[in-house]
């Protein structure tokens, strides 16, 4: 019987496994190996490197071979953290980013600079409902309606449990419904904000950027569009936003630095003003935000 610790256990296996796991998982460390395996175990921290893996050894070969097969990590424990929060997510969701953080913080900004109550804010292609529900919890005890919508309802199952999951999050002032939709064909008007994180990638000619894991594991709905459909997608889109918002009405969305000017211009074109590209934390234009004139 082997009386090797899980620790020790954990650390071999890192350092036979290094090149594979610096590969695979951009940004790994041991620290961080051994953090989703307590998540994956339900192990407390005090029992990690108490625990011998002739007691646990089933569960624990179970998480190594997926990390083996390069699965996302959030998708082996099943959690993903975003803005504060610990969310629940699944190979139907993509894997929330840091950079997306930005979006929520500069929204929330904007509502407490502007001073905004009795609003309504749609957060299209919602996903795990990250966003919609960590701005619920940023914006503070206003009057505030928020629809979170998507084309996947598998993707709104998991933005349903998050939303159980956090129901003490945010203050009961704020009402966060669910709705299937395409775009923003099921989505009511007399919007304030639209927030959105839509696919931006061209499925051909920008997929040498998208890391290998990301293609792999991810959801290619939430990811991809073709590239003779993109700019088209995005003029449909951009008119129904202009349709929705009421006058003076923000939108912002999360897109591509390859592409972001071009969908500026192409913003322009459907009534909106204060056209603006935003950075994220690497010093990329990763935001483009308007007002609807009026």
């Amino acid at each position: 019987m082997s009386f090797t610790t899980l620790g020790d256990y954990i650390s071999s296996f890192y350092n036979e496994n290094k090149q594979f796991l610096e590969a695979n998982y951009p940004g790994i460390s041991l620290g961080r190996l051994k953090l989703e395996l307590k998540n994956f175990c339900r192990i407390l921290d005090s029992q990690f490197d108490d625990i011998y893996i002739s007691e646990n050894k089933g569960v624990i070969e179970e998480f190594l071979k997926k990390v083996k097969q390069g699965i996302p990590l959030e998708y082996i424990s099943n959690r993903s953290f975003f803005y504060r929060s610990s969310f629940y997510i699944n190979e139907n969701v993509l894997i929330p980013r840091s950079e997306t953080e930005i979006m929520v913080e500069w929204t929330a900004e904007y509502i407490r600079k502007n001073k905004l109550d009795h609003i309504k804010i749609a957060d299209i292609g919602t996903g795990s409902g990250a966003i919609a529900l960590s701005l619920a919890g940023e914006i503070g005890e206003i009057d505030a309606e928020i629809i979170a919508s998507d084309i996947s309802e598998k993707a709104l199952d998991v933005a349903r449990a998050n939303k159980f999951f956090h129901r003490y999050r945010y203050p009961k002032t704020v009402k966060l419904k669910f709705q299937q939709s395409d775009r923003m064909e099921n989505i009511p008007g007399d919007l304030d904000i639209i927030i959105t994180n839509p696919p931006y990638i061209k499925e051909n000619a920008d997929l040498s950027e998208v890391h290998g894991q990301v293609h792999s594991f991810e959801p290619h709905l939430a990811l991809y569009l073709k590239d003779q459909d993109y700019d088209n997608w995005f003029k449909i889109f951009f008119d129904q936003a202009q349709k929705k918002l009421k006058n003076g009405g923000l939108f912002i969305m999360e897109g591509s630095e390859l592409h972001l000017e071009r969908l500026k211009d192409i913003l322009g074109e459907y009534n909106f003003g204060e056209l603006e590209l935003i950075k994220d934390y690497t010093d990329r234009y990763r935001f483009l935000k308007g007002r609807k004139n009026g």
